[in-house]
């Protein structure tokens, strides 16, 4: 047989064979169409070898129907897989082909789409995050591919947060680098390693953290610790050992300006010139030299024409009135507005901080909180910000700690911006006693420095009483809780007032009784309620006003009466009380003897030195041997201090010393404290001064 007849045979062959191929896929897609889903898998097995991808497409499409009895979606997926690896590998002619039964590419990817969905219908009837894990990996081209990752990491980090250790939450980051909770793992791996790592008290258990994890932001914090145990006393020699000893803290600089301002505490130029020789290597020179020239002066705020300027103590001006409103100096500085906008100057009138806030606030060891527009921030003394303004609220610094609210929720961070305490509290407060109350979800309750709950937050209402306890507080009752929210053991309770000496009011079924720290009835409530009793009922020292039988008396922190309750009205409770008898008032001391006799209208008890009375209409204060010393001819009398009295006659109003000296004339409409050693003084569009320190009126000398 020639060569050329061999190949006609060959080719025959060939044609034969691939017309009974192409019969059997034909054959397999007709039966499919007819649902004799027999037979169609039976041609589409004939078919594997000849026509891979559809063969497996078809099997891929009987596996993954319920309405036969093939259905079984594992066996469909692993049959789709294998038609999409092979479809490459079909001819052209064979792909035309088969368009006709509407099988392509698109038709798989569509089927395994429908298959991976099947699949992950079955994932959700038992969903673990083994399950949702394996489902991602074996069906990337799924439309439910990213919900299953977000679901294996949301129970895998679920689990982390009940384990809640350092260790869980370091697993999870391993495993699932790219979730979507790894900034909330890590900020929880973070604080927690530094929890877990830091026993919170010792400057070793800090050190040996930052020393251990210097990759851990809360290294910054355990700085801040060292810092704080150390500089705990708050003497210059702390800060100085500090520096010393902890040269690279961050908060070197801090202790700096903190032993600086500590030292200049009196802020004069001879101690200025001390503190220079002690601290040569002081970093802030320039600063020193400029308060030098600036330490001897003492200014404050004056008005004149509606502008604010500065004046000595003796009235002279020192800075012109140039600005719109300004305050008083602190460290150094006052903050003032000029066109709308806030800045800070020097003694000497120099801007330090530029004019660009829309508020600003005093300065406080070394920070300001400033506003823009609508958004607080905080600057330091050069004006550059520590906290950019990005918070609708911000509190003031406490405990090294300030609350602030960016949308919707109140977080906590430090005093150099680094964020502390997630923004997740609706309402927050500043930190006292280590301990800052906070609403969580709608419930009150107190965190640590960490963000850790101290007391739970189980009730809408409460507050700290004692150490150990809460009072929460309902529409018509209170109670006591532990810190774990259990109820202590008390008697029926209307309110609870304030510990004063270990010892807190009660009103318990219209009765008076007292409370220690611990809840415990100190006191029995056996006295009568009477009007204010809340607030004259409390313990002033050692000692309370009760009633019993509609006579005042006065008992011990143990209940026994130290004056005997004879009395129809009482004053509260000083070294000498305020008493009536016969529609008069006079005064009697702790021992129940009479030092003043009845012969007022009314009388006060004794505050600041004095005791303010009224004869007729008119007011005067007495001292401790009855002589007068405020004379009785003015409208109202009110200590202010303990060695000055607010007092007016009519509209105008005065400051006496408790000594009877008159140092404010009765020619003022307002008279407030704005500093500790000033009040304001207001006498129409005038502002004078009272300097407490030198009994002084200080009044601007204008040309």
């Amino acid at each position: 047989m020639s060569s050329l007849h061999i190949k006609i045979l060959v080719l025959f062959i060939l044609c034969a064979f691939n017309n009974v191929q192409a019969g059997s896929i034909d054959d397999a897609f007709k039966a499919l169409n007819q649902f004799n889903y027999f037979e169609a898998k039976k041609q589409f097995e004939k078919s594997i070898k000849s026509n891979e991808s559809a063969a497996n497409y078809g099997l891929a499409v009987i596996y993954s129907r319920s309405d036969n009895p093939f259905h079984q979606l594992d066996s469909a997926y692993a049959k789709i897989v294998h038609s999409e690896k092979s479809y490459g590998l079909m001819k052209d002619k064979q792909k035309e082909a088969l368009k006709k039964y509407n099988f392509d590419y698109l038709a798989i990817e569509n089927l395994r789409k429908e298959i991976s969905t099947g699949l992950f219908r079955i994932v959700l009837k038992n969903p673990s995050e083994e399950a949702y894990d394996q489902f991602q990996k074996n069906n990337i081209w799924a439309a439910e591919h990213t919900r299953a990752i977000y679901s294996r990491d949301s129970i895998a980090y679920l689990k982390s947060k009940s384990a809640n250790t350092s260790a869980a939450f370091d697993l999870f980051l391993k495993k699932y680098p790219e979730s979507e909770f790894k900034k909330e793992a890590l900020n929880n791996f973070y604080r927690l390693q530094y929890k877990e790592n830091t026993d919170g008290k010792t400057i070793s258990s800090f050190l040996g953290f930052e020393k251990q994890f210097p990759s851990n932001p809360y290294v910054t914090d355990a700085q801040d610790q060292v810092y704080n145990l150390s500089t705990a006393r708050n003497q210059v020699k702390d800060y100085e050992l500090f520096i010393k000893t902890y040269s690279k803290n961050r908060n070197v600089e801090n202790a700096w300006r903190k032993l600086y301002q500590l030292y200049m505490s009196d802020y004069s130029l001879e101690r200025l010139e001390k503190f220079q020789t002690e601290y040569p290597n002081y970093p802030y020179k320039d600063e020193i030299t400029k308060d030098k020239k600036l330490s001897s002066q003492q200014i404050i705020p004056y008005k004149n024409g509606g502008q604010f300027g500065w004046m000595d103590l003796n009235g002279n001006i020192v800075i012109t009135a140039q600005y719109s409103t300004v305050g008083f100096f602190k460290e150094g500085l006052a903050w003032a507005e000029k066109s709308g906008k806030y800045g800070f100057v020097n003694k000497a009138n120099e801007v330090v901080v530029p004019f660009k806030f829309s508020s600003a606030n005093d300065f406080d060891k070394g920070r300001a909180i400033v506003q823009v527009d609508t958004l607080f921030g905080i600057i330091d003394r050069s004006g550059a910000y520590i906290v950019e303004p990005q918070y609708k609220d911000i509190g003031q610094f406490s405990e090294g700690l300030i609350y602030a609210i960016k949308d919707s929720l109140y977080g906590y961070f430090d005093g150099l911006g680094y964020p502390r305490i997630p923004e997740q509290y609706e309402e927050a407060f500043s930190f006292s006693g280590g301990m800052a109350k906070v609403t969580f979800k709608g419930l009150e309750g107190y965190i640590d420095a960490f963000g850790s709950f101290k007391v739970k937050p189980l009730y809408e209402s409460i507050n700290l009483f004692g150490d150990s306890a809460i009072v929460v507080e309902g529409d018509e009752t209170a109670k006591l809780a532990n810190f774990q929210g259990d109820e202590l053991k008390t008697p029926p309770i209307e309110e609870i007032g304030t510990l004063v000496s270990d010892r807190a009011l009660i009103i318990s079924n219209d009765k008076i009784g007292y409370l220690n720290k611990r809840g415990e009835a100190a006191i029995p409530a056996t006295f009568d309620y009477f009007t204010n009793a809340k607030t004259e009922g409390e313990f002033v020292g050692m000692y309370a006003k009760v009633s019993k039988a509609n006579k005042f008396g006065i008992i011990d922190r143990f209940g026994k009466p130290i004056i005997p309750f004879s009395y129809s009205k009482l004053g509260g409770v000083s070294s000498l009380i305020a008493f009536e008898k016969a529609s008069k008032w006079g005064y009697i001391n702790l021992q129940n003897q009479v030092v003043v006799p009845p012969m007022y209208e009314t009388a006060e008890s004794f505050k600041s030195g004095l005791g303010v009375v009224q004869l007729l209409t008119l007011k005067g204060a007495i001292n401790a041997k009855g002589e007068t010393v405020i004379p009785v001819e003015h409208t109202t009398i009110k200590a202010l201090d303990d060695s000055h009295f607010l007092v007016s006659l009519g509209a105008f109003y005065g400051i006496y010393t408790n000594k009877g000296k008159l140092v404010v004339p009765l020619e003022y409409v307002q008279i407030r404290k704005v500093q500790d050693d000033f009040y304001i003084l207001t006498k129409g569009t005038e502002l004078h001064y009272f300097y407490v320190p030198e009994n002084k009126l200080i009044k601007p000398i204008l040309n």
